[in-house]
């Protein structure tokens, strides 16, 4: 058994045991694209990554609000009256597929936060990692090289991975395919931004994984992103979803700098207590990205553990990305 299966295994059973919140505390998901159902999936123009149906949301939802969780997004999040066990659902990317979501939060009165690449919603190109999914499976790529290319191109600039999926499959692959793997339009980012339960984020401008990329690209990234969505909405965004969840000191002091007061990652845990008091802390916010179809439940009352070996793991991982690259180990 793997260390990570390990883990896995050990937080299960912690899981099961009964333990008090005294609260307040916050826990933060993060989905990706949202599914009328599996058979959207049948098609392959989308990264099977994390799928997520109306009916695994809005269970997420009950189940939330079974075990005593009300909801905020990011303009709430330090607001600690608001509601004591609290839940804040995010979504990454900008994939016009989200919006298939609102009539149902509307619904169930949850606000949200949906973190937008805007390069995307600039250009209307799908996403990267959508056409290397499509343009390989039409190609019979064997899954594990598909998966492994994938994770090369993430050690890759943002105009790099461009130009290497133009070099092996054309230009038209940039294209999507319809209205499950393309971005959000900007009238459409200007209307989901009036919404009163919506939020919009910050996810870079070209959803680029920050410490890849050299520091003044960081800056220009974030606060190209932060210029865009405030001509277009009217508003400069307050919070930040890192693309890969990839985070270092230059990153999240240029946040600091472009006005952002929340930044979340990709390390699991629940944050307890909360407000988070200093800036530093609440610019990498612990988010769990693991609930999907099939496995709602379970990696729910992970995500809501009190007892949990990752999140240890979790925030030795955050305090080593938050040091000097000369001071880590």
């Amino acid at each position: 058994m793997t260390m990570a299966r390990l883990v896995k295994a050990l937080d299960l059973a912690l899981a099961r045991m009964p333990a008090i919140s005294r609260g307040p505390d916050l826990v933060i998901l993060g989905f990706h694209s949202v599914l009328d159902g599996m058979d959207d999936l049948r098609g392959q123009t989308l990264d099977p990554f994390q799928p997520l149906t109306l009916a695994d949301l809005e269970t997420t939802v009950s189940l939330l609000r079974a075990r005593g969780f009300g909801f905020v997004n990011g303009r709430h999040v330090d607001r600690p009256e608001t509601v004591r066990r609290a839940a804040w659902l995010t979504f990454d990317d900008g994939y016009a597929n989200n919006l298939k979501a609102v009539p149902l939060l509307e619904r169930l009165r949850v606000p949200f936060t949906v973190f937008v690449s805007t390069g995307y919603v600039e250009s209307g190109e799908a996403y990267w990692w959508d056409v290397l999914h499509r343009e390989s499976r039409r190609r019979n790529v064997p899954a594990g090289e598909a998966v492994r290319r994938r994770e090369a191109l993430k050690q890759l600039e943002p105009a790099a991975i461009r130009g290497e999926l133009v070099a092996a499959f054309g230009e038209a692959s940039l294209r999507p395919e319809g209205e499950l793997d393309r971005p959000m339009t900007p009238a459409e980012t200007v209307a989901l931004s009036r919404h009163p339960l919506a939020e919009i984020g910050n996810h870079t401008h070209s959803h680029a994984i920050l410490p890849v990329v050299a520091p003044a690209a960081r800056r220009e990234e974030i606060t190209r992103c932060q210029s865009y969505l405030a001509r277009l909405t009217g508003a400069p965004p307050i919070s930040i979803a890192y693309p890969n969840g990839g985070f270092d000191p230059e990153s999240v002091a240029a946040c600091a700098s472009a006005g952002l007061r929340n930044g979340v990652t990709c390390l699991p845990g629940r944050i307890a207590p909360w407000p988070v008091d200093d800036a530093q802390s609440r610019l990498t916010l612990a988010r769990s990205v693991t609930l999907q179809h099939g496995r709602i439940e379970r990696e729910l009352n992970l995500s809501i553990s009190p007892l949990r070996i990752a999140s240890l793991l979790a925030e030795r991982d955050r305090i080593r990305c938050l040091r000097p690259p000369a001071h880590r180990r």
